[in-house]
């Protein structure tokens, strides 16, 4: 049923875009140390691990034939999670950026450390 229904859909299934790809890991640790980097300096009472943000890095498995190519990633990624933080507001950039990095973090847990609440 499925194959027929395929077939009679002909072309247009073609048009469908596909799936994005998946970041790829130095992407992905790009967009950790940026975010996490800027929740330091901007959101009151949160501190970073470094420790668990080295973690992350090794995990990547960055290596020095890749920093020309990360050294580019953070810049466009700082300057990313800059307009983000100017659209959202502060309060709910440094919430979601703890939720996604924090003791609980859906991204990465442990990289951010609230020392006390935010305002």
């Amino acid at each position: 049923m499925i194959l027929l229904a395929q077939l009679l859909a002909g072309p247009a299934i073609a048009q469908v875009p596909p799936a994005a790809a998946p970041a790829s890991p130095l992407d992905s640790y790009a967009d950790a140390a940026t975010t996490t980097i800027i929740a330091e300096q901007s959101c009151p009472g949160v501190q970073m691990k470094a420790g668990q943000l080295t973690n992350l890095r090794l995990a990547a498995r960055v290596n020095t034939g890749q920093e020309p190519a990360l050294q580019e990633k953070l810049r466009t990624r700082a300057t990313q999670v800059r307009q983000q933080l100017a659209a959202v507001g502060r309060d709910a950039w440094c919430a979601n950026a703890l939720a996604a990095f924090g003791p609980d973090g859906t991204t990465a847990k442990g990289v951010l450390v609230p020392g006390t609440r935010f305002r």
